[in-house]
């Protein structure tokens, strides 16, 4: 009796075991403590306030997007750095990246200058192959033509500030786009890659494809928030310096457009049509943040309204759609025409 009554209690147990180890139950449970156990981490040092402000914005931003049809059309990365969360919207959405990807190269710049490998200083000639239109012109950066001779330095700056498309390429032959990759993987960006030239005509190309390291340029919302970050906190070589460049940026159509004028926003845009970019830093009193919005919807227009609803953190702010002390979207609708009627031209 004593024997019978142990068999079916080792029974019982050996039955729970299976079932509980049986695949597709493992991979369930396994599953969602995983997920709880990640969410909580997430929010577990959030007070409750926080977390609603968190939980109110995303669903902000939810909605903004459900109500122009471009849920699928854009991505979002915000990083409060005061408070310590995140809300990610197809952050690790893969996209053509535009000029964001100029903000890689200008930190790889900086590593390079503080290891010994460049120096500022030096003179690069720039050659014909990477002379192409440019999405900016100014007094101060004049157009790179064949032949002439400037240094890494102004070439860090045109590409930046004015998003000088032959500066970018310049830079990629003196840095080595492998570098680059190389250097994005030990900070962490996995997800991105510096391999092509932009704007380069057929001729061009053909002698861009035989360089070695060349692949097709991508990122996500998420690695450019990332770079963004490790600048604010100091972890890139030359920190205060590159913010120093990113906050001189001319083209401020998209995530300063409709901030109040006196917000200082570190940034670089990216646009090659239908795709419309921004990343940065905007320094809102007393709560910095980085926001990074990436869109295939053929202007500036949605990623101005997403940093508007981030700033103020309310989908109501854009409801009079008023441009506070800057740009009118007539405005931002000439530039943008004359920019890449320009390009066409070219």
């Amino acid at each position: 009796m004593y024997r019978l009554a142990l068999l079916f209690i080792i029974l019982i147990i050996v039955t729970i075991v299976v079932a509980a180890i049986r695949p597709g139950n493992f991979n369930k449970q396994t599953a969602d403590s995983t997920k709880a156990v990640v969410k909580s981490t997430k929010t577990s040092d959030l007070s409750k306030a926080t977390r609603g402000e968190k939980e109110k914005l995303q669903q902000d931003l939810l909605d903004f997007l459900g109500s122009r049809g471009a849920v699928d059309n854009v991505s979002i990365f915000y990083r409060n750095l005061a408070k310590g969360y995140e809300i990610s919207i197809a952050g690790d959405r893969s996209w053509v990246p535009a000029s964001t990807v100029k903000a890689f190269v200008l930190v790889e710049a900086f590593r390079q200058k503080q290891l010994g490998l460049v120096n500022f200083d030096q003179r690069v000639i720039i050659k014909k192959e990477n002379v192409v239109p440019t999405e900016l012109e100014a007094v101060e950066y004049q157009p790179l033509r064949d032949g002439n001779r400037v240094t890494i330095r102004e070439l860090v700056y045109a590409m930046t500030v004015q998003s000088d498309n032959t500066a970018f390429n310049a830079l990629l032959d003196v840095l080595d786009r492998r570098n680059i990759n190389n250097s994005l993987k030990k900070y962490g960006i996995v997800d991105t890659v510096i391999g092509e030239k932009l704007s380069l005509d057929d001729n061009q190309l053909a002698i861009d494809k035989e360089v070695e390291g060349r692949q097709e340029n991508k990122t996500t919302a998420s690695d450019l928030a990332t770079l963004f970050t490790l600048i604010y906190q100091g972890k890139i070589p030359d920190s205060e310096e590159i913010l120093t460049i990113f906050k001189q940026q001319k083209l401020k159509d998209m995530i300063p457009a409709m901030l109040p004028d006196d917000v200082v926003v570190a940034h670089k845009t990216g646009f090659w049509s239908p795709y419309f970019h921004d990343a940065g830093i905007v320094y809102k009193q007393n709560e910095p943040y980085v926001l990074v919005v990436m869109t295939n919807l053929d202007g500036p227009h949605t990623v101005a309204e997403i940093s508007k609803i981030c700033y103020f953190k309310s989908v109501k702010s854009i409801e009079n759609n008023k441009v506070l002390g800057v740009k009118t979207f007539r405005q931002i609708e000439d530039f943008m025409s004359g920019a890449l009627n320009k390009l066409s031209r070219k």
